[in-house]
């Protein structure tokens, strides 16, 4: 069943919260079912460039933040912990590499991996967190997930840290810099958050300072985590420059400079005691844009909607703060405005948002609450978009798509961590009052 969309009229007053029994979750219970039913993630090394499976990787996130809630509640013949240990275990598991030389855990090549790892990320820190999840795994299962969350905080460490920059990935080839748009930044980000609630800001930047290569990769080895040693050890160049930093260049890349990681992280300034502040270095931008429809990329083409469902020429969000940065960016071929790219940061955004909210780190503050009714404008437009379609430009070229380009890409199980966990924020749209909420 494909889940449906929250009608544009409720969108238009508010996003309303749902009314929840104590031992139910906020989601659709058929919605939980297929999200229970879908197979696990799981990752490969693929050289240049990276390994997803977005539907179930994110089904497995939504599972995990039902968990946080309601661990107890039953779906079919098991329950949310359950499912969710269980698919944590498929991908910390393994019997050795398969022909390919690939286990299952994310390679942790930290940047733009992070539109899967931050998923990831968060239901290891989930599991840990909730004991119902946590009793579930043996010793051995969670001193995997201990190495998998440092694995990944080392990987955002080096494509994140203030004391880095250089221009690839982890794997010491796939182009990337951190001043890049969000799809690239967000992941990564939110690992680095998930990471230093996992161990806590002060024993996170000890592992950091104390960050021996050749320890580390023994560990790896002996737990056999082959996706990550094949990504790190890609170029012979990455063990140093984790251990004492310097240069590196790529042919024809320009040139990086590092220090390493054997340091506190920081990113923008912002400490590994300051989980909310990096947050919003992600929020602030992400909705960031006054709503508009036709952006004009040239004197020849503007964004335009495809009319899927009806005949209007503009967002009922048009001038509204919120949109989502993708509608109005750049990329190294000129102005982008591009429904997939818009979604693609939504994907990875939502998943570390909704996760702050059940794991009692959202505040109620006057930014959080700036930033929900943001996010309010953001999401309605998004989904206004992709149901009428949107046909717009990214990549020197045109970039067109609808709702169900985004449903192959997961977002079934992405929208609704917006639509059923977070409050009410009426706002009035640009024609008049809102209809009173039903």
């Amino acid at each position: 069943m494909t889940q449906k969309i929250l009608p544009l009229v409720i969108l238009l007053a508010s996003v309303i919260p749902v009314q929840t029994h104590a031992d139910a979750p906020a989601f659709d219970p058929e919605l939980l079912e297929r999200a229970v039913a879908e197979k696990p993630p799981r990752w490969k090394f693929v050289r240049g460039t990276r390994y997803r499976e977005l539907p179930e990787t994110f089904a497995m996130q939504l599972v995990a933040i039902a968990a946080a809630q309601h661990p107890h509640h039953a779906v079919g013949d098991t329950t949310l912990a359950a499912s969710l240990a269980a698919k944590i275990q498929f991908f910390l598991r393994n019997d050795g590499p398969d022909a390919d030389g690939n286990t299952r855990e994310p390679e942790a090549q930290g940047g733009i991996g992070g539109w899967s790892h931050n998923a990831a990320a968060w239901a290891l820190l989930i599991a840990k967190q909730t004991p119902e999840v946590w009793a579930l795994l043996t010793a051995d299962d969670r001193d995997r997930a201990d190495l998998l969350m440092q694995a990944l905080a080392v990987g955002g460490h080096f494509t994140h840290g203030d004391a880095n920059d250089y221009h690839v990935l982890l794997d010491g080839i796939s182009w990337y810099h951190k001043s890049w748009n969000p799809n690239h930044i967000e992941g990564y980000a939110g690992v680095m958050i998930a990471a230093s609630f996992y161990f806590g800001a002060d024993a996170l930047n000890t592992f950091f300072h104390t960050f021996d290569y050749a320890v580390f990769r023994q560990q790896l080895e002996a737990r056999q985590f082959r996706n990550i040693l094949q990504t790190w050890e890609n170029e012979p160049a990455m063990a140093a420059l984790l251990m004492h930093g310097g240069a590196y260049q790529r042919p024809g890349r320009p040139a990086g400079h590092g220090r390493g990681i054997r340091q506190d992280f920081t990113y923008r300034g912002r400490t590994l005691h300051q989980p909310w502040e990096i947050y919003l270095t992600q929020a602030d931008r992400l909705w960031s844009k006054a709503g508009r429809t036709p952006v004009r990329v040239d004197a020849d083409r503007a964004g335009r909607l495809l009319n899927r469902r009806s005949d209007a020429t503009v967002s009922p969000y048009e001038g509204r703060m919120g949109m989502i940065y993708e509608f109005e960016a750049m990329d190294n071929a000129g102005l982008r405005t591009s429904l997939g790219y818009a979604y693609d940061c939504v994907m990875i955004h939502l998943g570390t948002a909704a996760a702050l909210k059940v794991t009692g780190n959202w505040p109620d503050t006057p930014t959080s609450r700036d930033v929900t009714e943001r996010m309010a404008v953001g999401m309605a437009d998004l989904i206004f978009k992709a149901e009428e379609g949107y046909e717009g430009w990214a990549n020197g070229r045109v970039s067109s798509g609808d709702l169900t380009d985004l449903q192959k890409l997961g977002s079934d199980y992405i929208f609704p961590l917006w639509t059923d966990l977070f409050p009410a924020r009426k706002f009035m749209p640009p024609t008049g009052p809102c209809p009173p909420t039903p």
